[in-house]
């Protein structure tokens, strides 16, 4: 039987990066929907999905009042990965999003991260420690202004940066989310629209943030594709595809 992967997306030019043709390559049937547009999916669409991937986006998980469907997306994540202990993966808001919907807090950051930036991955009880291969500083992609400040009860915090000290979580064997993009690589950066790029500049009231942004990924752009591969197949493994 196929099987089926939702993914929730909050901005229609947004891609997935890797992660559509992650799935197909695993055999998986990719079905996309746009919150945005203010509509829930159907039952009937969740009760044949396996897996829930839900992205990122310029909302914040507080502003129900300027995305009223915001609230409905948070129900369906408490149900689906708190309830139900389904298979979730999360990335930048969708992080955001599993924390606040399982019971923990999102708040601004106390420092935003945009652009090439850095994580260490933790051990059970905080120490730094090898990750699937990865030790110490690994590269990874960013742009948040918001972050996890507590993870939800139960959950593992599993990556760390100095601005940000909750860059991954993991929820038994059945969820997990970053903070960072480990879903971007080089041409999903290379294809954004021209107001993403413009954007960046903005958000580090730096012109040329994306140009630097661009060639910082494709010095980096192996090491990056190695932790996108290794993050995706480590979860696939844990539930057993």
């Amino acid at each position: 039987m196929t099987k089926r992967a939702l993914i929730f997306r909050h901005m229609q030019e947004d891609t997935g990066g890797l992660y559509p043709a992650l799935l197909r390559e695993r055999g998986f049937e990719v079905i996309i929907h746009d919150w945005q547009f203010g509509e829930a999916p159907s039952a009937a669409t969740l009760n044949r999905s396996d897996l829930l991937v839900v992205l990122g986006g310029a909302q914040n998980v507080w502003q129900e009042d300027e995305h009223p469907w915001l609230a409905h997306e948070k129900a369906i994540i408490a149900d689906w990965a708190g309830n139900s202990a389904k298979p979730y993966v999360g990335l930048c808001l969708g992080h955001q999003l599993l924390a606040d919907s399982l019971g923990g807090e999102v708040g601004l950051a106390g420092e935003r991260e945009v652009g090439m930036c850095s994580v260490e991955f933790a051990g059970e009880t905080g120490e730094c420690r090898t990750f699937h291969g990865f030790t110490g500083h690994t590269p990874v992609t960013q742009w948040h202004e918001a972050e996890v400040t507590r993870a939800p009860d139960g959950a593992s915090v599993l990556a760390m940066s100095p601005a940000c000290a909750i860059q991954m979580l993991k929820v038994g064997d059945h969820a997990f989310s970053t903070q960072f993009h480990h879903e971007w690589d080089l041409p999903t950066v290379t294809g954004w629209i021209p107001a993403w790029k413009q954007e960046m500049d903005k958000a580090t009231g730096q012109p040329g943030t994306y140009a630097g942004f661009h060639r910082a990924m494709g010095e980096a752009e192996p090491r990056l594709d190695r932790l996108s591969r290794t993050l995706f197949d480590a979860f696939m493994r844990a539930q057993g595809w």
